[in-house]
């Protein structure tokens, strides 16, 4: 939503040329047809220096000045875009928000663009959700305004001195917190946060205590009930837009927007299974188990979970590009681990479908995961190896290690099952070597 509204800001603001803000009928046309249709609710607006309505989607707002506003005053002082706090429309008093450009010409302050977006429209997202009755998603400013919430608030708050800006925040970008007591409504929560990348923005959202596990179940199964259809719906648009394009060539334009209407529809997919899967490695988190147990779930739901933001990341929904997927795994296996140990990876370049990175991805945590756990286990260092190689349309994947080795006799425990598993899923082949250390071999065809 924030980067539409800049987008059209910018139009609005080649749509007035090189001359000063006017009430020309013929800027008023070209402005709306920049613009577009923007979604219900919606109002744009264009100032002059001194504050001055000139141009608004809403006929009757003649004659408003907000000269006042603090984002008018930012912009005038020399701020490009200003996203003011929840503030009340002065034409219809309505709980808006607002996000405004600077107009210049000539390095010369001439007036702002403005989109001011309702608050309500934080409803929708609530909806989405599905949290349970007495939960909140929030926006807030990064100096600690409220920029939005559901449920709504007759008038914005300053959260600048909550916990979430004195002692959570600095400490981690993202993360979750319990807060005892809301200042909104003194209900008690569980708040996850996160900093919105590139904007001066965190997003918030907050769970009763109660309605947690709730939450948990209900996005298992609606995760299912709404990934078929929008499936279905985008193999569907797909053959509608071939169709289209062997039937007349005088609708591409239609065309391109279908295809990119699809495009969103395939990364809302792979972003919405990406976020039940972070949300069930954090409920998992939160299980009375066994530590060792919780990471080794916790580490297989991450190589899930960066196969999905690996395909919706590079919008290449057919192919994911092995090596900085492999690379990343590697890399945060290790991270969870003490000690020294020096990893080389040499990684050839390589695309496979999603059928095969899964089980690729979690076949190397599982091998990686258990060289710490075991071949370094009473060690501060030691050595660890993992290189891909393709020829010949075959690809052969080497993980090793320079720890004790350990007798193939006595591979039956789970990450063993797991690994034979995933090596089946590749119709592939595997080796063992526990001469010098361990070295796992798995040799599988390239589709």
């Amino acid at each position: 939503m924030m980067e539409a509204s800049d987008q059209a800001l910018q139009r609005i603001d080649a749509a007035l040329g090189d001359t000063p803000v006017s009430s020309a009928e013929e800027a008023i046309a070209d402005i709306r047809n920049a613009v577009g249709n923007l979604p219900e609710g919606f109002q744009y607006s264009v100032y002059d220096e001194t504050g001055r309505l000139r141009y608004s989607s809403v006929p009757e707002a003649v004659g408003i000045q907000v000269s006042d506003r603090e984002y008018f005053r930012k912009l005038r002082d020399g701020q490009q875009v200003v996203i003011s706090p929840q503030l009340k429309e002065r034409l219809s008093g309505e709980q808006v928000f607002v996000v405004a450009r600077r107009i210049n010409r000539g390095g010369t302050f001439h007036g702002a663009a403005s989109i001011a977006i309702p608050t309500r429209a934080m409803d929708e997202f609530w909806l989405l959700l599905e949290l349970g009755p007495r939960s909140t998603v929030s926006v807030i400013r990064s100096d600690g305004w409220l920029v939005a919430r559901h449920p709504q608030l007759p008038e914005t708050i300053d959260l600048g001195d909550t916990p979430l800006f004195t002692q959570y925040l600095p400490a981690s970008p993202s993360g979750f917190y319990h807060n005892t007591a809301s200042i909104a409504d003194g209900l008690s929560r569980i708040v996850g946060y996160r900093k919105v990348e590139l904007w001066p923005l965190v997003a918030l959202v907050g769970i009763e205590r109660g309605e947690a596990l709730g939450f948990f179940w209900r996005s298992l199964r609606d995760g299912m009930l709404i990934g078929v259809p929008l499936m279905g719906l985008l193999i569907g648009g797909m053959f509608w837009i071939l169709r289209l394009l062997r039937a007349d060539v005088g609708k591409r334009v239609a065309l391109e927007h279908a295809l990119e209407r699809n495009n969103f529809l395939m990364r809302e997919i792979h972003h919405r299974v990406k976020n039940n899967l972070q949300a069930v490695s954090s409920l998992v988190r939160l299980q009375p188990l066994p530590h060792e147990r919780k990471e080794d779930m916790v580490r297989r739901i991450a190589a899930m979970v960066a196969v999905h933001e690996q395909i919706y990341g590079a919008d290449q929904f057919e192919q994911v590009d092995v090596a900085p997927y492999l690379e990343r795994l590697v890399r945060e296996v290790a991270e969870g681990f003490r000690g020294h140990v020096m990893i080389e990876t040499q990684i050839e370049p390589l695309s496979i479908g999603p059928d095969h990175a899964m089980p690729l991805g979690l076949l190397v945590n599982e091998v990686v995961t258990n060289a710490f756990k075991h071949a370094f286990a009473d060690r501060t260092s030691g050595r660890l190896g993992v290189r891909l190689s393709v020829e010949d349309r075959r690809a052969r994947l080497v993980i090793e290690d320079d720890g004790p080795g350990y007798s193939t006799a006595e591979r039956r425990g789970m990450g063993s099952r797991l690994i034979d598993g995933f090596v089946a899923q590749l119709d592939g082949t595997l080796d063992i070597d526990t001469r010098d250390g361990t070295k796992f071999v798995v040799t599988f065809p390239v589709c």
